[in-house]
């Protein structure tokens, strides 16, 4: 008997639950570890280029580019939310999370992709 074909496309796949006194989201990444990086570096430049003068609109978008490059759109708005608009919150919480674990995963998944 042969053993099928396998392929992979080594995508970064997690779970982590966000938890503030009682309260918690639990969000999923599932994401190309090329484009988040792409995208990580798109939102590094945002996040550099806002000064004190950014309104707190810009502040916010900001803060939603960055989560939204780690769990996508709907999931960044839920962790505004989570965060009552607080997107320096949003910025953190995201921000530990990639120091934390999401770098490693990242790496992990592009030394996959090149073997």
């Amino acid at each position: 008997m042969f053993k099928p074909f396998e392929i992979s496309l080594h995508r970064v796949h997690d779970r982590v639950k966000i938890t503030e006194g009682g309260d918690s989201l639990l969000l999923h990444v599932d994401a190309d570890p090329m484009r988040m990086v792409a995208g990580l570096s798109q939102a590094q430049k945002i996040m550099q280029g806002l000064t004190e003068e950014s309104t707190e609109d810009e502040q916010k978008n900001a803060a939603l580019y960055f989560a939204s490059v780690i769990f996508g759109k709907e999931q960044a708005e839920k962790l505004l939310d989570f965060y009552h608009g607080d997107a320096g919150c949003v910025y953190n919480a995201c921000g530990q999370y990639f120091g934390k674990r999401l770098n490693k995963l990242i790496v992990a998944a592009q030394k996959k992709q090149k073997k």
